[in-house]
Parts: structure tokens; C-alpha cells; sequence
């Protein structure tokens, strides 16, 4: 009874589109390619389960838009291969998402196939879609019906999914990260690949975040899972190094670091040239680390040179050496083109190396100078949610316009005014 009235309903609408353009069924077969029979047998209600392909061609000769002739059709379609298509089909024109959604939840509900089938493979499906919010609210569609329906393996690989692709968005680092933290609970149903993966993704974030215990902890997870050298092993190994360094352990980061050097991979190299610079600035041993970081400041490759100069830069300032800070300034092959949106350490390089150019202008007495590198530097804090060093550079600013007893020129008063409503 239901599929009669609900078919009754696209046969009208046909007939009603029809007659509402002055065409004939002879027109209108001519133009959609359906012959006569079917379009006479279609409005008469007559075809007990119309092809998606001849309704679909009908429409676009009737221009009936897309998404009305699908919200039509898949509430009474049931098979589970024509829903599939319709999916896919609904994602190639751009359907709205709510529309999409439809077609997945009546995909999922198909009565002819097993439930754990069909959730794996609209999860299988989902991988080759290119709008990420699409992406997004299908794998929060496969996470609710997996809970429905206790399947436990798809709870994981969708929440894994998810944390994939929110785990980029600046504006969200610690709630994707604790999402993604939460799947934790769920590793058992991951696979190998997947589990390290997961916590080599959630090692990077958390250093980010300067969450460094748990970075160490979750570098440490990896290591146990995977035993071979492989890539993932290596950075967990260059994390644990930089990880305990910002820790203040510098024992623990040398050991590591001795790990880390005896593999021939990317970069490798030059981190461990570059680290034992930083090495020897802890220890005391300044004129040292200066003249190791001026070295391979003239052979490192792009990825180095923003720490490089920012460390360089902050040991001239604290033996006083301006002239030489100048120097480098001058000749620095630092600027924006380094900030990337997926990598939230390059705003914070890049933040830090603003607020230590403010320092130095500061100490010439260059206030404007100084004012507006500080802003930057607040600019780039303020991206990826750092209040600490967000509040330092505030700080700074005050202090030296009272320190200087100067006024807040209209720039700097409106360069402050754009960070306050940006925040909002």
C-alpha cells in the first residue's frame, strides 16, 4: 500500500511536471531517451519499481531538480546496490548533505543484505569522497548505526576517521585531540596499522600542544607495536628526543637522540647536527652552540632554518651581541611562506620568532619596530589557541609602551582591535 502512494507520487509528479511544460509524451521521450510505454505506464502508475536511471533521465528533461526527484525515489527503493548508486550519485551533484545522509541511512537499512556488510562497505565507499564534510558526516553516520547495532569494529574506524580529518583544524587542537585520545578505548578493534598510526598521530598533536608527558607516553605505545624500523618508529624516536628536551630532561632526549641518529632517513641528519647545538646552549656551553648553529645555518635545508636562526637569534640576545643579531636579521631567509595550515608548530616557530624580533627592537629602542613584531608573533599564538604565549606578548607590549611612557599609536591600537575580534 505505502510503495503504491509513494510511487502514485512520483508518477504525478511527472504527469504534473509534464503537463505544467506544455509537452507531450512524445516530446518528452524524445528528449529523455525513456520510451512512450514506460513514461504512459510511469504516470499511470503502473511500474511497480521504476529504474533510478529512466526516473533520473526524465527529471533532468523535465528539469525537475535532482534532490527533489531523490528524496522521492529512496523512500521506497530498497535494494541495496541501487541506494549505493544513488549515493554516489547524489555526491557527484553536489546534494545537499542532509539529502546525502538519507540515502546512506536508507542504504544502511536495506533489509537484503547482513548489517555488518553494509557498514563496511559505505565505510569502504566513503574513502574516495573528496568533500571532507560529506566525509565527516557519513563516518558520523557509521558511528551512530554501529552503536545501534553493536558494531563495535566500525564505532572504531569511524571515531578513527573522524580524528583523521578534524585533527587539522587549528581552531579545535585540544577538543580532535581528546576525541581522538578517546579512541583509545576502542585500539583493540583497529588494526595493527591503524593502532600506530592513531598513536603516532596523537604523539604529534599532543607535542603540539605541549602536552609533552603524553606525547612520551603515546611515542612509547607505538614503540611496543612497532618493532621493525619503519618511518612512524623514527619520528617517535625524534618526538621522544624533543619531547623530554622541552621537558628539561636532557639525559633521556640524548639517549634518544643516539637512537634517532643511527637511521638514514630524511632530515635525519641534519636534526641531529641541529639538536646538538641546542645541546650545548643547555649545558652551558654558549660560544660553542653559536658557532655550530651559524655553521649550519649556511648548509641546512629549508625545513631547519626557522629554528635555526629563531635559537641563533635568542643566544646573540642573551650574550648581548646585537651587532651580530642585527647580522642575522638582515640576512634571515625567514618569512610567512613557512606557515602551513595542517602543522600548528610552524605558527608557533614562526610566533616565536616575531615575539624574540620584538625583544631585540625592544633592546635598541626601536618601539615601533618592536610593537609590531610582537603583534605578529600575537597573531600567530592566537591561531593555534596558545594563551600562554598569547598573554606574554599582550604583556610585553603594555610593559614596554608603560616602561617608555609612549602612547598606542592608531596602527598598533588597530592591529590590537583586528586580534580582540578575532578572538570574539
Amino acid at each position: 500500500m505505502e510503495s503504491t502512494l509513494i510511487q502514485k507520487t512520483i508518477g504525478e509528479l511527472i504527469l504534473d511536471t509534464r503537463r505544467a511544460s506544455n509537452m507531450s509524451i512524445t516530446q518528452l521521450s524524445e528528449l529523455s531517451g525513456v520510451n512512450r510505454g514506460a513514461i504512459s505506464r510511469l504516470e499511470n502508475n503502473d511500474v511497480k519499481r521504476p529504474e533510478f536511471a529512466a526516473i533520473y533521465a526524465l527529471s533532468v528533461a523535465l528539469q525537475i531538480p535532482f534532490d527533489t526527484i531523490v528524496h522521492y525515489y529512496v523512500d521506497t527503493e530498497k535494494r541495496s546496490d541501487v541506494l549505493l548508486h544513488i549515493l554516489s550519485v547524489s555526491i557527484q551533484h553536489n546534494s545537499d548533505i542532509d539529502l546525502i545522509r538519507k540515502v546512506a541511512t536508507k542504504y544502511l537499512e536495506a533489509p537484503n543484505e547482513d548489517s555488518f556488510d553494509l557498514t563496511e562497505k559505505l565505510y569502504q565507499h566513503i574513502d574516495s569522497i573528496e568533500d571532507t564534510s560529506v566525509k565527516l558526516s557519513l563516518y558520523n553516520l557509521i558511528v551512530e548505526y554501529s552503536r545501534s547495532h553493536g558494531i563495535m569494529p566500525y564505532i572504531a574506524k569511524g571515531l578513527y576517521q573522524q580524528y583523521l580529518i578534524e585533527r587539522y583544524d587549528l581552531n579545535r587542537l585540544k577538543d580532535t585531540y581528546y576525541n581522538g585520545k578517546y579512541i583509545i578505548n576502542y585500539a583493540d578493534f583497529l588494526s595493527q596499522q591503524e593502532q600506530i598510526e592513531l598513536y603516532y598521530k596523537l604523539a604529534i598533536q599532543a607535542y603540539n600542544l605541549k602536552f609533552y608527558h603524553e606525547s612520551i607516553e603515546h611515542c612509547k605505545k607505538l614503540l611496543t607495536l612497532n618493532s621493525a624500523e619503519s618511518p612512524h618508529r623514527v619520528n617517535a624516536l625524534w618526538i621522544l628526543r624533543d619531547a623530554n628536551f622541552a621537558l628539561g630532561k636532557y639525559e633521556e632526549s640524548e639517549l634518544y637522540s643516539l637512537q634517532y641518529k643511527q637511521f638514514n632517513y630524511p632530515n635525519s641528519q641534519e636534526h641531529t647536527v641541529f639538536m646538538e647545538a641546542l645541546y650545548n646552549s643547555v649545558k652551558g656551553n654558549t660560544d660553542k652552540a653559536i658557532n655550530e648553529l651559524r655553521a649550519f645555518l649556511e648548509t641546512c635545508s629549508d625545513t631547519f632554518i626557522l629554528g635555526a636562526t629563531r635559537h641563533l637569534l635568542q643566544l646573540y640576545l642573551k650574550e648581548k651581541n646585537f651587532a651580530e643579531a642585527r647580522a642575522l636579521i638582515e640576512n634571515s631567509r625567514v618569512n610567512s611562506s613557512i606557515l602551513d595550515e595542517g602543522n600548528p608548530l610552524t605558527y608557533y616557530g614562526y610566533g616565536e620568532y616575531q615575539r624574540i624580533l620584538g625583544e631585540y627592537f625592544s633592546s635598541i629602542g626601536e618601539i615601533d619596530n618592536s610593537i609590531n613584531h610582537l603583534v605578529k608573533g600575537l597573531m600567530c599564538f592566537s591561531k593555534i589557541k596558545d594563551i600562554i604565549k598569547e598573554k606574554e606578548c599582550l604583556n610585553t607590549i603594555i610593559h614596554i609602551h608603560i616602561k617608555n611612557n609612549i602612547p598606542m599609536t592608531g596602527q598598533i591600537l588597530e592591529d590590537l582591535g583586528n586580534y580582540l575580534m578575532k578572538e570574539d
